[in-house]
C-alpha cells in the first residue's frame, strides 16, 4: 500500500509540473511537432489518444476527453501531458526496436515493463489470437505480419506501438513481444513508453473482454 500510495503521489507531482510547463510553451510548436490540433478559442490542444479525442488546457494543463464527462485519471492526464511536451518530430525509421533497446533505460526498466505490458498481453491472446486483430481493429489499429498475429496501435498521432503474439505449440510455448519504431524517444521519455505500452495493452484486454 505504501508503495502504491508513493506512486499515486509521484504522479501527482509530475502532473503539476508538466501543468506549469504546458502553460510556458508555444501551443503552435507543439501542434506541429505531436500531430495536435491547437483551438485559439479555447486555448486547447487537440489530441488523439487510442483512438479517442482528448482536449489539454494550454492555460492550466486541464486534460478531459471529448465528449465524455468521466474523469481522467491522473496517469493518462501525464502522459498526454508528457507527450505534448517531450514530442520533436521525426520520420518513422522503419526499423523496429524491443523495449530492452530504448535509450534512456529500457534494459534497466524491462523487469516493469515486462510485468506490465508484456505478460498481461500474452496471458490474454495466447490462446485467442483472432481477437487481438479484432480489439485492435476496433482501436483504430492495423493489422501486422509479425508473428502468429500482430497489430499496430497509433497510442498517439505519431507514436505508433506494435503488439506481437507467437501462439506456441505441444513443444514450443506461447509468448508475446512489444515493438516500436526506432524514433520512439523522439516523443516520450523511457518512463512513460512503459505507460504508453501498457495502456495500449489494457484497452486491448477490455475490448477484448467484450467480444
Amino acid at each position: 500500500m505504501e508503495k502504491e500510495s508513493n506512486m499515486q503521489d509521484g504522479y501527482q507531482t509530475a502532473y503539476k509540473k508538466a501543468c506549469e510547463m504546458i502553460a510556458e510553451k508555444n501551443p503552435q510548436e507543439i501542434s506541429t511537432n505531436t500531430g495536435a490540433v491547437y483551438i485559439d478559442d479555447s486555448n486547447s490542444l487537440q489530441i488523439q489518444y487510442l483512438g479517442s479525442d482528448y482536449l489539454a488546457n494550454c492555460a492550466n494543463g486541464d486534460v478531459a476527453r471529448v465528449g465524455d464527462d468521466t474523469p481522467v485519471s491522473t496517469t493518462v492526464k501525464v502522459l498526454i501531458l508528457h507527450y505534448l511536451l517531450n514530442a520533436v518530430k521525426r520520420a518513422p525509421t522503419g526499423r523496429m526496436i524491443s523495449f530492452r533497446d530504448v535509450r534512456g533505460g529500457g534494459a534497466n526498466y524491462y523487469p516493469t515493463f515486462n510485468k506490465r505490458a508484456v505478460l498481461p498481453l500474452q496471458k490474454t491472446f495466447e490462446i485467442n489470437i483472432d481477437k487481438l486483430i479484432t480489439a485492435g481493429a476496433r482501436l483504430s489499429g492495423s493489422t501486422e505480419t509479425y508473428g502468429d498475429a500482430s497489430v499496430t496501435l497509433p497510442i498517439f498521432p505519431y507514436l505508433p506501438v506494435t503488439y506481437v503474439i507467437w501462439q506456441g505449440d505441444d513443444e514450443i510455448s506461447s509468448s508475446a513481444s512489444i515493438l516500436f519504431d526506432a524514433n520512439v524517444n523522439s516523443y516520450l521519455p523511457c518512463e512513460d513508453i512503459v505507460l504508453a505500452a501498457s495502456f495500449g495493452v489494457y484497452e486491448l484486454m477490455k475490448v477484448a473482454g467484450s467480444l
